[in-house]
């Protein structure tokens, strides 16, 4: 399992186009496709029963009955988590009503997400930020608001956190401050902002740990990443729907706070203190100011 997570990272981004998009097609239908015959398969995902066998091939295996025994061990744990979520969205009218359709599709994309979300790649993904000596996150424009989130839950946290703002052109000088023990996290989704790859890269290449929250794993971001977290984002409309990756970001903070509790709680403690000396919230019992 590990093999195929590693080549489909290493490979994703150099595959032809039919095979791009036959693996594409696999990773967004993995509870139908993973257990289809190449005959089945591949008019589905429209392409050539040759290029189903090619691209096993080009990930390591003797053949396409090998391949599709990797991914059905890879997903078969995640077939029967969200049945009943299935069956609610299933019964809620659809119509042309917009605010249905909308709440509907997140609903499934986080349903989706936790389907495809490696246990192991999380644990794994929430230790990386856990003993990282500084968290540095890149998200830009759009995806900007999810390393914003990201940024001000790490900061609850006590964490050292650099939440990038590019925009007055010293971003490059400052990333050459980067040390061993730094943590870079890219987080896109298409179309993928070339400068998330590209400090992706930069953080790469000079032996950093580098971490990747975007949609698949044949994203160019995934190449450039030691651990990567995947999640759904297709909404029909103009706009991206960020609701699965931000649960799937609250998820990460909520794992950090869960494993070290005790100086999570100090911290927390800490800064409800200051909160309350600065009247940072509003209380209901104060008197508004003249």
């Amino acid at each position: 399992m590990d093999h195929l997570l590693r080549e489909l990272k290493a490979r994703g981004n150099s595959l032809t186009q039919s095979k791009r998009k036959l693996l594409e097609y696999i990773l967004a239908h993995e509870e139908e496709s993973v257990f289809l015959r190449i005959a089945e398969l591949a008019p589905r995902a429209e392409v050539s029963q040759a290029t189903v066998s090619r691209l096993s091939q080009t990930l390591g295996f003797r053949g396409f009955p090998a391949f599709q025994k990797e991914l059905q061990r890879l997903f078969r744990n995640r077939l029967t988590t969200t049945s009943r979520l299935q069956k609610v969205v299933k019964k809620v009218s659809t119509g042309n009503e917009v605010l249905v359709k909308v709440l509907q599709t997140d609903m499934e994309n986080i349903s989706q997400t936790l389907k495809q979300t490696s246990l192991a790649e999380f644990r794994k993904f929430v230790d990386c930020l856990a003993t990282a000596e500084r968290v540095v996150i890149v998200g830009l424009r759009s995806a900007y608001s999810l390393a914003l989130f990201l940024g001000v839950a790490l900061e609850f946290l006590q964490k050292n956190v650099w939440v990038l703002q590019p925009g007055i052109g010293d971003m490059w000088d400052r990333l050459l401050g980067l040390k061993k023990g730094d943590v870079v996290l890219g987080i896109s989704f298409p179309r993928y902002t070339k400068q998330t790859i590209e400090v992706l890269r930069f953080a790469k290449d000079r032996g950093l740990k580098t971490l990747a929250i975007t949609d698949t794993l044949i994203s160019p971001l995934a190449q450039y990443a030691d651990r990567v977290l995947t999640a759904r984002y297709q909404m029909d409309s103009f706009i991206e729907s960020f609701t699965a990756p931000l649960s799937l970001i609250n998820a990460l903070a909520t794992a950090l706070a869960v494993r070290d509790q005790k100086t999570t709680l100090v911290s927390l403690q800490e800064l409800e203190t200051i909160w309350r000396t600065q009247k940072i919230y509003y209380h209901s019992r104060e008197k508004p100011e003249p």
